[in-house]
């Protein structure tokens, strides 16, 4: 069974008192905000994906939520889309009981995600949300399992044609989409990704622009979450680059299939 503080957590997603929860946690962040106010943009992003997702996400959407964690973004989805099919896929077997409690019309599945199919060992955080297939940097590891890693594009296989994509794997999100190449060719599903701070995905290989030509090759345009919103040009690489320092931009981005046209939200 989940642990006690986990259960609780999952349980208020998406739910009025988790709303009241999250507000008074805003407002109880008020004077570290106006402390730092060069990180305001980092401050504002999940209110922007709210917005975001509302005009990405249609009634019939179907969508994937990798690294689905506690629900936070399933909940969305499947409030936004309640005609489509979702699937989840999440490697902590605690939280992917907890999921598929929460969620039974959704498919759960217990695994990691790769550019190969295999077993590997996942580094479970202490501050559960950092855990990761790599030892996760900064953040204390509590315990070590050994999780089936999965590709995308197996998941999928083409049955269910996929229209929205939420990663968020803790620095592996560039392997994931080497594992979903079949499926970014044939539907070119909208993308939303987490990348952390420059040097965030030095354990698996790679860095943040080898992350960004990889969609820029498969004819995607990448959006820092705020520039989408305001209806902005996408990023360049160097941009892109410099959102990886110190003040952030937010650490999540959408990346569109080249040529979407996009208008100002907020």
């Amino acid at each position: 069974m989940p642990s006690f503080p986990l259960s609780v957590k999952q349980s208020l997603v998406g739910t009025g008192v988790g709303r009241v929860l999250w507000r008074a946690r805003w407002w109880a962040g008020f004077l570290q905000r106006t402390r730092h106010p060069e990180l305001w943009d980092m401050y504002l992003e999940d209110q922007r994906i709210e917005v975001a997702l509302a005009t990405l996400v249609d009634p019939d959407s179907n969508c994937l939520d990798i690294g689905a964690h506690v629900g936070s973004t399933l909940s969305q989805l499947a409030r936004r889309a309640p005609d489509g099919r979702h699937i989840a896929i999440e490697p902590g077997p605690e939280k992917a009981e907890s999921l598929r409690q929460r969620f039974p019309d959704v498919r759960v599945i217990t695994a990691a995600v790769g550019d190969e199919p295999g077993i590997a060992t996942f580094y479970q955080a202490r501050a559960s949300g950092y855990s990761s297939l790599r030892p996760p940097i900064q953040h204390e590891v509590s315990g070590e399992i050994e999780v089936e890693v999965v590709r995308i594009d197996d998941v999928v296989s083409g049955e269910l044609p996929i229209h929205f994509v939420k990663l968020d794997v803790e620095g592996a999100e560039l392997p994931a989409l080497q594992g979903a190449g079949d499926l970014i060719k044939r539907e070119q599903p909208i993308v939303m990704f987490e990348s952390g701070p420059v040097g965030h995905t030095d354990p698996f290989g790679y860095n943040r622009r080898d992350l960004f030509d990889y969609l820029d090759e498969s004819d995607y345009e990448i959006y820092a979450i705020v520039d989408f919103v305001y209806g902005r040009a996408p990023m360049t690489v160097d941009e892109f680059e410099k959102a990886g320092t110190y003040p952030y931009r937010g650490f999540n981005y959408l990346a569109l299939p080249a040529g979407t046209k996009i208008a100002r939200l907020l």
